[in-house]
């Protein structure tokens, strides 16, 4: 580890409960075979987190498994250790299990369902930085100030002055770049910067991580963000819009679901937007799943919360059991009575 950055001297040695910590650490330490879950549809951050902690507990000496119920897309296939992500537990036991980046167990999607009895009996560290998060671990380690659960890990790893190798510092920096949009998202605080540094420090280079996520993309996947596009519908004067894909949009594409990463905020990010719905159905007509983004004041959590999911207030997502032709208008008008609200609130707050 850099010396400039040792527990020592560093202002994140002291950010999380030193109680959660110790109790977790207790845990790690009588393990030897640890679980890291990484929830359904992974992202960067549960990704990074699971395959970055993993790193970091190999070098005391633990035996870890990252497991996700999906494989890692495409575009995350340069993070080190990613050949190492297990789609099952296998039949092994472990002496612990680490959920990350979500605070159900549902939220594992087929890994909870293939191992529920495990899962329920296991001794469970829980590290999530989701306002909807109700924590599944005997140690629950939620901040949702924290701009991604990659930043509670190096919290932790600063905390202890446990070892930090270039591996670990690549999957770590990839969940901060993902969840903060490049820090440009309004969770980006200027801790989440100090962590961005102590990853560089420890040889991570933000131009890997950004260049294969964010800059480079297949061209299925372009026309794919072409086809979501031209799908778009605007209302309340094109602050709202949403659109969607199917199975019939990925073959007309040519793309992989996968590839359907960021289409919200690509969505939420036109001109005058302030809320984006991205509607998909993908093998299951019955099933459809919604992430929303949205500029402030707008608390899409809230929304999702209504509709059994959850998130941040400015991204959130949910699955819904029914088909995308009646799940769209329930989530606009669900969007739409969310923003009434606000601006009363607003209107109200302005005149009063």
């Amino acid at each position: 580890m850099n010396e400039s950055f040792s527990p020592e001297t560093s202002s994140l040695a002291n950010q999380l409960s030193p109680v959660q910590v110790q109790q977790a650490m207790t845990l790690i330490e009588r393990a030897q075979r640890i679980a890291l879950l990484a929830h359904e549809h992974p992202d960067g951050d549960c990704l990074g987190a699971a395959l970055g902690f993993a790193h970091i507990l190999r070098q005391l000496g633990k035996v870890c498994v990252p497991a996700c119920a999906d494989p890692a897309p495409r575009a995350f296939s340069f993070l080190p250790g990613v050949e190492t992500l297990q789609t099952t537990l296998g039949d092994e036991p472990f002496d612990l299990v680490i959920a990350l980046d979500a605070g159900e167990l549902s939220r594992y999607g087929a890994l909870y369902e293939q191992h529920k009895t495990l899962l329920d009996q296991a001794t469970i560290i829980n590290i999530d930085h989701h306002v909807s998060s109700m924590g599944c671990g005997q140690v629950n380690i939620i901040e949702p100030v924290a701009a991604s659960t990659t930043e509670l890990i190096v919290l932790f790893q600063q905390q202890l002055g446990l070892p930090l190798t270039k591996d670990a510092a690549v999957c770590l920096l990839t969940g901060l770049i993902t969840d903060t949009g490049s820090f440009q998202y309004p969770s980006t605080t200027a801790r989440t910067m100090m962590v961005g540094a102590i990853l560089v420090e420890a040889g991570a280079s933000a131009e890997t991580i950004v260049k294969p996520i964010f800059r480079t993309h297949p061209l299925a996947q372009m026309r794919f963000t072409a086809a979501a596009i031209n799908n778009a519908q605007t209302t309340a004067d094109g602050r709202l819009i949403w659109s969607f894909a199917t199975d019939e949009t990925l073959a007309a594409t040519g793309a992989t679901d996968d590839m359907d990463t960021n289409a919200s905020g690509m969505l939420r990010d036109i001109e005058g937007v302030q809320v984006a719905a991205f509607f998909k159905n993908y093998g299951n007509p019955a099933i459809t799943r919604v992430s929303l983004r949205s500029n402030e004041p707008y608390n899409v959590a809230a929304v999702c919360m209504r509709l059994g999911g959850g998130g941040h207030a400015r991204a959130a997502g949910a699955t819904i059991a029914m088909p995308m032709q009646e799940a769209m208008p329930l989530v606009i008008a669900e969007i739409e009575r969310e923003m009434r609200e606000t601006d009363q609130q607003s209107h109200k707050l302005l005149n009063s």
